[in-house]
């Protein structure tokens, strides 16, 4: 079997990379043991060509699945029915949290940031009505990612993209939506500290005192009675003489008449 593996990986152009070779090992002998009920009506090429595209989905390298189809020996759609099953059978269906990712990578310290940056995503892609599914695992990944790059935590990408079911292009395209979606819309908040608070504070009492000093120093005096009495009388007879004044003028005009 794991002869059958290595020639069928190297004629998918799969040697070299990385990791894809024990991963396919890894998945065909797991699935062997979890169908040993559920008779699988596949051959044994179908069975390591789909166990090597699940491999490099969560791997997060290229597949070619023409390739892998023609190798395969099954038509399209027998060949998509069966990787949906082995999914099944495989719990690779699975969909990732943010929690998930941060738990299985030691990220807890940047979990409360991604899920920050996974609500404020949910809430543009519901106000610009873009139709997406946010449940899908790429997001939480990229989530987490750019809480990494906010709080500067070291993340290695090939350790994330597993989790996303997308292709370095694709990873890489969805990381550039994010960043512009982070500058548009993210504002970062820092949440004070008891000292600066108690600053905060005592910066309000001496701005509200020299206030309130302020206006009392601009208070003019209070004014003498005296002083007082005699403008209000020279205020009244001021407006009486206008008022004679208007009263002549009005009788005037009625005589003329």
């Amino acid at each position: 079997m794991t002869t059958l593996i290595e020639q069928l990986i190297t004629k998918m152009g799969l040697r070299e990379e990385p990791n894809v070779l024990e991963k396919t090992t890894e998945l065909v002998r797991l699935l062997e043991l979890r169908s040993t009920n559920v008779p699988l009506q596949i051959n044994e090429y179908g069975k390591i060509v789909l166990c090597a595209d699940l491999a490099s989905c969560m791997i997060g390298i290229a597949f070619d699945k023409e390739q892998a189809l023609k190798l395969s020996g099954l038509r399209k759609s027998q060949y998509l029915n069966n990787k949906r099953m082995f999914e099944k059978l495989l719990d690779l269906n699975k969909l990732a949290s943010v929690n998930d990712i941060c738990v299985q990578l030691g990220l807890n310290e940047v979990a409360r940031k991604a899920e920050e940056l996974m609500t404020l995503f949910k809430g543009v892609a519901a106000t610009e009505d873009m139709g997406t599914d946010t449940s899908h695992p790429q997001y939480a990944t990229m989530a987490v990612f750019q809480a990494c790059r906010l709080l500067k935590k070291k993340v290695s990408k090939s350790k994330l993209m597993p989790f996303s079911n997308l292709r370095p292009s694709q990873f890489q395209l969805l990381e550039q939506q994010w960043e512009r979606m982070i500058a548009k819309h993210h504002k970062e908040s820092k949440v004070p500290s008891s000292t600066d608070m108690e600053g905060k504070l005592k910066e309000n009492q001496n701005e509200n005192i020299k206030g309130h000093e302020a206006k009392k120093a601009h208070k003019p005096p209070p004014e003498d009675y005296e002083i007082w009495k005699a403008r209000m009388l020279a205020k009244a007879q001021a407006k009486l003489k206008e008022l004679e004044a208007s009263q002549s003028h009005m009788d005037s005009q009625l005589l003329e008449a």
